[in-house]
């Protein structure tokens, strides 16, 4: 890549020399004191004593990025390097009194980031991720009153006909005869005639689904509290709604219902449980081998 970009930068001398004679401008009108290039190779820009290389934009352009594009890209990500440096000493000069503190949140933030690697690496290769059902039905049996419903939720099947379909109360009329027995009529049908439709009523709902499925005003205070068919119209589609069950805000859910978020709350305990132990152990190991000591001062 280096060299591609060597090569690029032969072949569009022009457009180079253009933005090395604005850099060059730039720098001398700010007086700044230049200091010799570290690396062995020739610098593209300069902010007081900071460098830009080839090497330092080897992954913006490859082979089948056109001269002109080429000349854009560099071209513009010099320029904002020289940019975003001059702004950024100008910033520090003028926040003397607070660099230190910067400085020790960036290295906070530097071992907050390492440790966060270190643990998705760590828990990728040691957390035990499978679950069993006994043991997600042990731990909702144990613990059923902290599974109380926050909203009502539902199963149920549903459709939504253009309201120009004349023959659209057919689905009330199989809805109300029952689900099971004319499934294959109703799917055949509302393939053919409905805008969209679910006969899955083995997914429990809540609110905030139905939400996104059918209009508020049709299911909104507790009009979906009954297992008879329901219907509703606006300007442009009827709606046909058949509930098969459902359980009240405050109700102790079903496991069906909860059964991945205790599998996910089993999990992360165990998350917890392992980097607890794995940090105490290098916390012990640590100490144990003179890795680390408490200093006090003489009295």
């Amino acid at each position: 890549m280096k060299k591609y970009l060597t090569q690029w930068f032969d072949k569009n001398q022009l457009n180079v020399k253009n933005v090395y004679i604005a850099l060059f401008i730039s720098i001398v009108a700010l007086g700044c004191n230049k200091h010799k290039p570290e690396k062995n190779q020739e610098p593209l820009a300069r902010v007081y004593d900071k460098y830009l290389y080839v090497s330092d934009i080897a992954g913006l352009i490859n082979d089948e990025t056109t001269p002109e594009d080429s000349a854009r890209i560099v071209s513009e990500y010099i320029d904002n390097w020289v940019r975003q440096n001059l702004i950024l000493r100008v910033a520090e000069d003028n926040l003397q009194s607070a660099l230190a503190n910067i400085n020790k949140q960036a290295e906070a933030y530097k071992e907050s980031l390492i440790i966060y690697a270190y643990e998705r690496q760590w828990l990728a290769e040691n957390l035990d991720t499978i679950v069993v059902e006994d043991s997600i039905k042990s731990y909702f049996e144990r613990n059923k009153k902290d599974f109380t419903l926050k909203t009502d939720i539902y199963q149920l099947a549903y459709a939504v006909s253009p309201r120009s379909n004349k023959t659209a109360d057919s689905i009330q009329y199989w809805f109300s005869r029952g689900l099971e027995k004319y499934r294959y009529p109703i799917e055949r049908y509302c393939a053919a005639n409905c805008e969209r439709f679910s006969l899955n009523t083995q997914i429990w709902l809540s609110e905030d689904d139905l939400f996104k499925l059918l209009p508020y005003d049709m299911y909104s205070g507790g009009r979906f509290r009954t297992k008879s068919p329901i219907t509703y119209s606006d300007t442009s589609s009827r709606y046909f709604v058949k509930v098969e069950d459902f359980h009240l805000a405050g109700d102790i859910g079903p496991y069906d219902y909860l059964k991945e978020g205790i599998k996910n709350i089993i999990i992360n305990k165990r998350k917890k449980d392992l980097l607890d132990k794995t940090y105490q152990d290098i916390y012990t190991e640590g100490l144990k081998r003179d890795n680390a000591e408490f200093l006090k001062k003489e009295q």
